[in-house]
């Protein structure tokens, strides 16, 4: 279950070094820029899940060639997935190194302590606020299903293996790169602004998750600000929050 932190740049406030060099050192692509950059790398999943779907599909009749084609394989679905976000996140990380340093480009810093502090705390008022509304709204809470699926792979280790790394380290890092790095240090340097940038970035955030409900879908698109401008504790708090729903579908 996918959960993403909004942030902007602070960048006269906390960026680490002078504005005026961050700006001779990056140079941030425009809204339309950023945008095609963007559906590039949506281009660049589409065919890396396609040809791992015409992979299977070629193996299968070749060892198989009188069985009917079943696209039913979990291990073939979060393996694809788990090579094609990371595939993804690299298109804008290359489009990132043509305006300067990548990790600075999309504000990859050392986090401080209390960044880190402030980081899991903010996770954990936000579990506490979630498990809240589901108790209201107990029709919305999906664990069921999800759980339904995790325990249908147990018996299989290649998908259970492919399954841990897309939940807790592909797709998360992946969608901070783009979402929170790329997407955020083009748009916002635009005339969309910070506010505008919150708000679109988080509606191309929930498109991405159509497979959850609204509430689930809401809830990874709330927005919430950090101290630090795209610091790492913003990486590790939805890196987090990956771990955490996995261990918990596990249990």
């Amino acid at each position: 279950m996918s959960m993403i932190t909004v942030t902007y740049p602070l960048g006269k406030l906390e960026s680490g070094q002078p504005p005026a060099a961050m700006v001779a050192e990056t140079r941030p692509w425009g809204f339309w820029a950023t945008l095609g950059w963007f559906c590039v790398a949506v281009a660049t999943y589409a065919a890396i899940t396609f040809l791992f779907g015409a992979g299977y599909v070629i193996y299968s009749v070749l060892t198989h060639p009188e069985a009917a084609i079943t696209f039913d394989s979990p291990t073939l679905d979060y393996l694809a997935s788990a090579i094609a976000m990371p595939s993804a996140a690299l298109v804008v990380m290359l489009a990132a190194r043509y305006r300067g340093p990548a990790l600075d480009y999309i504000g990859f810093a050392r986090p401080r302590a209390q960044h880190i502090l402030i980081g899991l705390a903010s996770l954990s008022a936000l579990w506490a606020l979630w498990f809240g509304v589901l108790n209201l709204f107990p029709a919305y809470d999906q664990s069921r299903e999800l759980i339904e699926e995790y325990r249908s792979i147990l018996g299989n280790p290649a998908a259970l293996a492919a399954y841990w790394l897309l939940g807790v380290v592909t797709a998360p890092v992946a969608e901070e790169i783009i979402f929170r790095g790329f997407i955020m240090r083009g748009w916002s340097a635009s005339r969309l602004g910070v506010i505008g940038t919150i708000v679109l970035s988080s509606a191309a955030f929930a498109v991405a998750h159509v497979q959850y409900n609204p509430l689930g879908m809401f809830r990874g698109v709330h927005p919430r600000t950090t101290l630090r401008h795209r610091a790492v504790a913003q990486r590790l708090d939805h890196v987090a929050n990956h771990d955490a729903h996995d261990v918990e579908l596990r249990c």
